[in-house]
């Protein structure tokens, strides 16, 4: 049964760090002991337990942090090799075990239900950077097919700066609320459209938009967020061999798309195995991973906080 730890509290001499295992393992705050800034979004709800079931829906679920998305993002039908998989997958509904918990490190790990995978992150915090560590385990007699993406709801202001790996010249669309920006497969100039939209620049909280792109096949593992309010940028920094895209959220008030709850007002840079949202369209576009009974599939992503030189910070 999963240990019945709520929070894990992770801390160096720069950041603190704050983990649910109880909410699907995930990250709930990183925050600077320097400047105080808080980096990820936070839960418009209190603690927040989900009933494990295929028909959950993200919206309902903490939505905020560092969550794991495995198998998919999008919900799967039926046809989908391996059967039906939920709104954002498996593992943000799930109590996950504590392993492991000192001062400055954590070994969480759970047991899908869509897919027999086993998943565990060793998360470690010295200095600057939270880095994590996270293996994926086939755990049945069958190979099991998935997508893995992070999910990390950054919070941010008007203005602050997105920075994509710097070879980054366009993106294909895989949603635009209103279809503001056009349609899904359309391939949008980065990081200002040929409409002149400057999407590298954070915008207001009550503007209404939600976009979703995908990279091609990115070569820099490293992306970020300056915060201006501190001077302080957020790098999130992965191995583009094992994650080889990049999958990018700006919602600024346009999701979920009816007003009955608080708007979101966040940025996800979201280091991915596959350039697609559903489990089924990237099996289809043979995008999806493939893991045969007994083997483990390992990767790492760090998330770093440094100071932006000034000559960055004079641009703003």
């Amino acid at each position: 049964m999963p240990s019945q730890v709520h929070r894990c509290i992770l801390q160096s001499d720069q950041l603190v760090i704050e983990v649910r295992p109880r909410e699907g393992g995930r990250i709930a705050s990183l925050r600077s002991l320097d400047s105080g800034l808080e980096f990820l979004m936070q839960s418009p709800r209190n603690e927040t337990i989900p009933t494990p079931n295929l028909n959950a829906d993200f919206r309902n679920g903490p939505c905020a942090g560092i969550e794991e998305c495995l198998p998919t993002v999008a919900r799967c039908d039926a046809s989908t090799e391996g059967g039906p998989a939920p709104d954002h997958g498996d593992f943000w509904q799930l109590p996950w075990h504590v392993e492991h918990m000192d001062d400055c490190s954590a070994i969480l790990s759970a047991d899908g239900f869509s897919r027999t995978l086993r998943f565990t992150k060793h998360l470690l915090v010295t200095g600057d950077t939270l880095r994590v560590e996270y293996s994926v385990t086939n755990i049945r007699t069958t190979s099991q097919s998935f997508l893995y993406a992070c999910h990390p709801l950054f919070a941010v202001d008007e203005g602050d700066l997105i920075m994509l790996p710097s070879d980054i010249r366009s993106l294909r669309l895989d949603y635009s609320r209103g279809n503001r920006l056009g349609k899904r497969g359309d391939v949008i100039s980065w990081p200002v459209t040929a409409s002149g939209i400057k999407l590298d620049q954070a915008g207001r909280a009550d503007v209404g938009h939600a976009d979703m792109f995908y990279t091609e096949r990115v070569n820099r593992g490293v992306c970020g967020i300056l915060r201006y309010s501190t001077g302080q940028i957020l790098e999130v920094l992965f191995d583009p061999a094992r994650l080889p895209y990049l999958g990018i959220w700006l919602c600024y008030g346009g999701w979920p798309d009816d007003a009955t709850e608080q708007l979101q007002y966040a940025v996800a840079l979201e280091p991915t195995t596959s350039p697609h949202n559903s489990l089924n369209t990237a099996q289809q576009a043979q995008a999806a991973m493939s893991l045969q009974p007994g083997k483990v599939f390992r990767f790492a992503i760090a998330f770093r906080v440094r100071q932006a030189p000034s000559a960055l910070l004079a641009t703003d």
